[in-house]
């Protein structure tokens, strides 16, 4: 499954581009057959654990599953075809969770911008509920991780986002 900075560059590609493609394995993927593909298309791993390829500017990591954000477990994913092609990733949803965590948390003013800009060109599949009942059990389970201020003003973008229409 596409995480991470990569899956906000698939759905809101003019807006941002990661050099770096995360995928968590899933269904029963064997992490030794990954390699074993990778190496044979050209790819090495690096000291610090992704794997590089001579002729590509981007990386590939494979984080350890299964995949959280915050205190939800992902279990939920688009499945996306195109053609012969087919492609697990985040949902819309959990693509503007993911990178709002890092705003909220950490005050990653770039990982706003990319969650605000994932909401818009994805605006019809984007669940603010969902998302604002998400931050409400996060601050329940951990209060002072997070800064309810960053918190209250990403969900006021985010619900004028989403009410905007075209």
């Amino acid at each position: 499954m596409l995480v991470g900075g990569s899956a906000a560059t698939f759905y809101a590609p003019e807006a941002y581009q990661s050099s770096d493609c995360d995928f968590i394995l899933a269904l029963g993927d064997d992490a030794r057959g990954v390699v074993s593909a990778l190496e044979q298309i050209g790819f090495s791993r690096a000291a610090e654990g992704f794997f590089r390829h001579p002729g590509l500017i981007y990386t590939v990591e494979f984080p350890k599953g299964p995949s959280y954000i915050g205190i939800d477990r992902i279990e939920k994913y688009a499945t996306i075809h195109r053609g012969e092609e087919l492609l697990y990733v985040y949902t819309p949803t959990d693509v503007v969770r993911d990178r709002i965590m890092h705003f909220w948390a950490w005050g990653d003013f770039n990982a706003l911008r990319v969650a605000l800009d994932v909401a818009k060109t994805q605006r019809p599949n984007v669940d603010y509920d969902l998302i604002a009942s998400w931050t409400e059990r996060e601050l329940l389970e951990a209060p002072g991780a997070y800064d309810v201020v960053r918190r209250d003003l990403f969900l006021a973008d985010l619900r004028e986002i989403l009410k905007t229409q075209g």
